[in-house]
């Protein structure tokens, strides 16, 4: 239901030591679909070609990652893009591969980003907007850690996006991207930072966003200071339509609570709800127009509509993957997702056999893809239906 008169709910905000809803008075480029349009270059061969995948077409796999984070799997315009940064670098700091509508992998590797990383990467996220492929990661380098973002294929240095929580090497999702028109918007939690009321809160964290211009990143908004955030989902970020969600998660009596906040320009529409409390984050969807926080709560997990009365909640336990006449439908009790056009973060809405923790999943059209790690690892696998047959093919091995 459209509403145009401000409805920011402060008493939430406040809690948090949060001051940013200014960021939705930022003016935007041409607006776009989420996640872009446009066709990533590509000048290499795919395996199994543009047919029924392959079982037998099995691509090398890349060598060892940086860190067992440092991977990313998206919706691209023409199927999907696997992004990793290796330990070794001497092809490149950053790599890539793209995958075609049926989940054909490209057989060689791209370079995404040729060097300027003198650190471990990790968290790398990432995102299509138009025909650019926009990347975002945690570099650290001994004890310090830092936020840095680039456009694939420039000869432009990295953009430094400043400080960064270092974190334990396994925390995933403190940084996150999306496409907002035609830039890159990051969201990411920076360093350690003071509290906005030092009587009541400790261990607060920065918070904030930046634009990816063409040559720059431009801070947007203004500066968060979040008390206690989580280790890991510790950002949310949705684009859907000329709305935007995102959101932080902290630790509040050792429970985790998620608050969302939704900024509209035109009309004008801000927003912050606490979602989901007492449930651990997984990330965001968008279906039926609207976006979604899913959660692992007590008892299986949930989803929550974002930024909209009535509140409406999903039930997602024993999520599970159908084939009916060879379409792909993501199934529960309250959900039945057809899997159509190409889309990226469907990781939180597969079973955990699927896709475990740290998992990145997307669909390319006509299968669904899901990128792992073990160790320092890159495991693929493909699953696409032959006719009410759900087939799987692991395309990079774990063991290399």
């Amino acid at each position: 239901m459209p509403v145009r008169a401000r409805a920011i709910r402060t008493s939430v905000a406040v809690s948090l030591g949060i001051a940013a809803l200014g960021l939705g008075c930022a003016k935007r480029g041409a607006g776009s679909k989420e996640g872009g349009k446009g066709t990533p270059s590509s000048g290499a061969a795919l395996l199994s070609g543009a047919g029924a995948p392959s079982s037998a077409a099995v691509a090398a796999p890349p060598g060892r990652l940086s860190t067992p984070t440092a991977f990313e799997l998206t919706a691209s315009p023409r199927g999907a893009t696997l992004i990793w940064a290796p330990l070794e670098r001497a092809a490149g700091a950053v790599q890539k591969r793209e995958l075609d509508p049926a989940g054909a992998v490209q057989a060689n590797s791209e370079v995404a980003l040729a060097s300027g990383v003198d650190g471990d990467v990790a968290d790398l996220t990432a995102s299509w907007v138009g025909s650019r492929l926009g990347l975002a990661w945690l570099e650290r380098k001994g004890a310090a850690a830092r936020v840095r973002a680039a456009w694939a294929g420039a000869s432009s240095a990295p953009f430094e996006l400043g400080a960064a929580w270092s974190g334990p090497r396994l925390s995933r999702g403190n940084l996150v991207m999306a496409a907002r028109g035609d830039k890159a918007l990051v969201f990411a939690r920076g360093s350690s930072a003071a509290c906005i009321d030092p009587g009541k809160q400790q261990n607060c964290f920065a918070f904030g966003f930046h634009e990816l211009e063409a040559t720059r990143a431009v801070p947007t908004g203004l500066p968060m200071s979040v008390p206690v955030p989580c280790n890991d989902n510790s950002t949310a970020l949705a684009v859907v339509g000329e709305r935007f969600h995102y959101g932080v998660c902290t630790e509040s009596a050792s429970r985790p609570v998620t608050t969302l906040f939704s900024i509209q320009r035109d009309p004008e529409y801000a927003r912050a709800d606490t979602l989901l409390e007492g449930c651990t984050p997984y990330g965001t969807f968008v279906w039926r127009s609207a976006a979604w926080l899913v959660a692992e709560c007590e008892g299986g997990r949930r989803a929550a509509r974002i930024g909209d009365d009535p509140q409406e909640f999903l039930d997602l336990h024993g999520l599970r993957l159908e084939c009916r006449s060879g379409q792909m439908r993501v199934r529960a009790p309250s959900l039945d997702l057809a899997l159509e056009e190409p889309r990226s973060g469907l990781a939180p809405l597969l079973p955990p056999d699927v896709a475990p923790v740290g998992a990145r999943a997307a669909w390319a059209g006509r299968a669904l893809l899901v990128a792992t790690s073990f160790s320092d690892t890159l495991r693929l696998t493909r699953r696409s239906c032959n006719g009410d047959r759900l087939e799987t093919v692991t395309l990079f091995p774990s063991v290399p």
